[in-house]
């Protein structure tokens, strides 16, 4: 699957990037490993962050071509990592447990956050694809339906041209009806995307372990699609190796 560029031309002598975010619910049930297992979800999703920057810095070339941005959720939204190359992360920074679960919240943040970033790196002379966004959550979001379809109304909106390929990941209570509601491009389009939800008896922290290897391959064929066809490549979304413990 790939994406167009996301912004108007300035000359074709810009580097092309692709920026990849990780949107993590950092809620309560976050912190609470599941019985028997001894590592938490929000502890599997701090393993993210160093594995993927382990895999770009491992290659001169993905680090030339991917930016990287972390937000986390829970009554309100925060930004973790700005977007930015990898290479200039130090330290690495941690998703701490907060509150409950906003996606609104998620969703306005992320909308305001993927505007300035590209903002900056037009300024920085790049030209970028329109991101994609691994939203990692363990539940159904406390907050009203309504406030979060108009969030997510707004982040998704065709006229918006930065709109991202969004792409939930569910653990322990989450289940495909619900983030099938928050995927984008919906089924049915030209390149849709899909979420994904850990089947019932996994344990979540396992499963995230995953997330991260999708994440990464991802991050590799897209990175791939960007050398081989310039900017008529874009995205890829990689999950030829998942496992049988995901819906």
């Amino acid at each position: 699957m790939t994406t167009s560029t996301a912004g108007e031309s300035h000359g074709d002598d810009r580097l092309l990037v692709l920026p990849f975010y990780i949107v993590v619910d950092v809620s309560l049930s976050m912190s609470v490993a599941a019985a028997g297992e001894t590592q938490s979800p929000l502890q599997a999703v701090n393993l993210i962050l160093p594995t993927v920057i382990d895999g770009i810095e491992a290659s001169p070339t993905l680090g030339d071509v991917v930016r990287l941005g972390a937000i986390d959720f829970s009554d309100d939204a925060r930004v973790v990592l700005r977007l930015d190359d990898v290479r200039n992360v130090n330290p690495i920074p941690q998703f701490t447990v907060r509150g409950a679960t906003s996606y609104a919240a998620a969703f306005r943040l992320l909308r305001q956050e993927i505007e300035k970033d590209y903002a900056q790196l037009r300024g920085d002379n790049y030209k970028a694809y329109r991101p994609a966004v691994f939203f990692i959550t363990d539940g159904e979001p406390t907050d009203d339906l309504a406030d979060i379809q108009a969030a997510y109304n707004d982040l998704t909106d065709p006229s918006f041209k930065l709109r991202p390929n969004l792409i939930p990941f569910g653990v322990s209570n989450a289940t495909k009806e619900q983030l099938d509601q928050w995927v984008y491009p919906k089924a049915g389009s030209r390149k849709p995307m899909r979420s994904y939800v850990a089947k019932d008896g996994v344990d979540p922290a396992k499963a995230i372990t995953k997330v991260a290897e999708i994440l990464l391959s991802s991050v590799i064929a897209s990175a791939q699609s960007v050398h081989d066809q310039g900017s008529g490549g874009g995205f890829v979304l990689d999950d030829e190796d998942l496992d049988s413990d995901w819906n």
